[in-house]
């Protein structure tokens, strides 16, 4: 028996995405609860959201992005279960960025490092993009193309 829930964000959720998107060192321009899953658990009787993630379009491909989980709640297993709902309720191809350190992690779930000539434009553009930007990491686009 799982310990949480995975469900579509609604719009009462939006400031908490917002808020956990902003925690993070991701785009907080690509905020859109409606494109959200978040994963909550049951703490003192509340609800409590401690981890999201989405799938958006981006032209006409659709890329993992903004998974979040709330520092005190990490190692549970929890931005991997939502992954891994993203993956399962999403279009396929499913592409994402990736830094260095989590290329064997998102290996682990079926995508694979892309060449740049085998990327969708768009991905590549944004790599580029987020790799002048951060010059602390190296970002690569991982897709899931089959």
């Amino acid at each position: 028996m799982n310990d949480y829930t995975i469900r579509p964000a609604t719009a009462n959720d939006a400031e908490t995405i917002k808020r956990m998107v902003r925690s993070a060192p991701l785009d907080p321009n690509a905020i859109d609860w409606h494109y959200f899953l978040v994963l909550e658990i049951v703490e003192n009787g509340a609800e409590k959201i401690v981890s999201i993630g989405m799938v958006r379009p981006e032209g006409d491909i659709h890329e993992i992005d903004s998974i979040v989980t709330h520092p005190e709640y990490r190692k549970r297993g929890y931005a991997e279960a939502i992954v891994r709902a993203l993956i399962d309720h999403a279009p396929h191809p499913l592409y994402l960025l990736s830094e260095t350190k989590l290329i064997p992690y998102y290996e682990k779930l079926s995508f694979r490092v892309m060449k740049p000539e085998e990327s969708p434009q768009v991905m590549t553009d944004q790599a580029n993009w987020v790799n002048d930007f951060i010059k602390s990491r190296t970002y690569y686009v991982m897709g899931m193309t089959e």
